[in-house]
């Protein structure tokens, strides 16, 4: 019995018509056409779908702009294609980002709205942030304004409290999982890696090695240690994000190190100096407590850090407010000099 021909997918090129075979392509990729040059983008529909832009990479695959054809409506669409290499694990990981996010529902929390999956791949709906990536403002503009990083800060120890008190903890805080929508709001996003820490939970995370389970700049220094962690290691990874966002710089040179190398150089954190970073004390203290290489030191509950967070909020406005009032001084001294200088002049007139 002979085999069926495997299925062979063209696409015309857009400038000259010339048929292009682009069945090992994977979804929108720009190409050249041999004939006429032209660069342009294969496979812009899928299904439902249409391709609207990349807005990023990551280990599980691509995030792409896309359009619901049936509702005409953006979203972000995380595309995981059967070619990647590694397609089973990465595909755990959106199940769980799925599983997850049926848990937690929150306005501080990017909503997920479906996984599915057939022979090509597997895809998951997202709500689609049109504000970018804390990492995106800092590859943009390096430091962020210490008033705003301190909402941001606020707005995810708020996310995470809240899928904490749903069980859960998220296990890869860092800055390109903080997005923000058009009101320039932050939520958090990517539960692929998180662990549920309510007994006879039904999600169950795939095990790893530590080293390689979260990014290095920002993992605590106990799950390098190979414990799981629980929430103080969220609040460090959150701790070393702002640290990143606030500087412009990570808390730590994480390139090429092994696990216990890591280990050795966060256990030994150089503390932020308010003075040499220009920054307010309470919001040094903060961080600072934040990045602890021990966790009982860090704050002792979600509660305390919001709290911490609206001290050194209030901190920073009294700082201005009390810096404000000499100019206001001078420029009334101004004011009074020149109207009766003014005065003097109708006399002599």
């Amino acid at each position: 019995m002979s085999q069926p021909n495997p299925v062979q997918y063209e696409e015309p090129c857009p400038s000259c018509s010339l048929l292009l075979n682009v069945t090992e392509e994977r979804l929108f990729t720009l190409v050249k056409c041999p004939t006429c040059s032209s660069v342009f983008r294969l496979k812009t529909k899928f299904g439902n779908y249409e391709f609207l832009d990349v807005l990023g990479r990551g280990g599980c695959g691509r995030v792409l702009k896309a359009r619901l054809l049936d509702a005409n409506e953006e979203i972000a669409l995380k595309v995981l294609e059967r070619s990647h290499p590694d397609y089973n694990e990465s595909l755990h990981f959106l199940h769980n980002e799925a599983e997850f996010a049926k848990i937690v529902k929150d306005q501080s929390i990017v909503r997920v709205l479906r996984l599915e999956e057939d022979e090509r791949g597997a895809r998951l709906e997202m709500e689609l942030m049109r504000g970018g990536s804390l990492h995106d403002l800092i590859c943009s503009g390096g430091k962020i304004d210490e008033k705003e990083l301190l909402k941001i800060g606020f707005q995810i120890g708020h996310a995470l409290s809240v899928a904490f008190d749903k069980g859960i903890i998220h296990r890869d805080i860092k800055p390109a999982n903080i997005l923000f929508n058009q009101a320039r709001e932050a939520k958090l996003a990517d539960f692929g890696l998180a662990r549920s820490i309510t007994p006879g939970s039904t999600v169950k995370p795939i095990e790893i090695e530590p080293h390689i389970m979260a990014t290095p700049d920002y993992v605590s220094v106990e799950i390098l240690a190979g414990h799981a962690g629980d929430f103080r290691s969220d609040i460090y990874a959150l701790g070393g994000s702002l640290y990143h966002g606030v500087t412009g710089r990570p808390p730590f040179v994480t390139d090429g190190l092994l696990a216990a190398e890591l280990i050795s150089i966060k256990q030994n954190f150089s503390l932020m100096s308010s003075t040499t970073e220009d920054l307010n004390s309470a919001t040094t203290a903060l961080i600072n407590r934040m990045l602890d290489p021990d966790p009982q030191r860090r704050f002792s509950s979600y509660n305390e850090l919001k709290i911490a967070f609206g001290v050194a909020l209030n901190h920073l406005e009294r700082v201005k407010v009390k810096a404000a009032k000499p100019q206001k001084q001078e420029r009334d001294l101004i004011k009074g000099f020149f109207s009766k200088f003014q005065k003097k002049k109708v006399k002599r007139a």
